[in-house]
């Protein structure tokens, strides 16, 4: 059995921490982090896409989506 996502938005939503949209920066390192309790995560995306503003939004994705799994905990 294949586990396949649909996504609907085309635009990455973090998911709040406290109520509180979290503080994020992308880049090769993106950082993602809560003001209130200063849960925070690092992610290092390496390069795949040519085109920098594909590369950004992967970047954007990878770590919108290890953000969004972390807050499931």
């Amino acid at each position: 059995m294949t586990n396949i996502q649909t996504i609907d938005d085309t635009v990455p939503h973090l998911t709040k921490c406290h109520g509180v949209e979290p503080g994020a920066v992308y880049g090769k390192v993106s950082v993602i982090s809560c003001e209130k309790c200063k849960k925070k995560i690092s992610i290092e995306t390496a390069p795949f896409f040519r085109d920098p503003e594909r590369q950004r939004e992967h970047q954007a994705w990878r770590a919108t989506a290890a953000w969004n799994e972390k807050m499931k905990d």
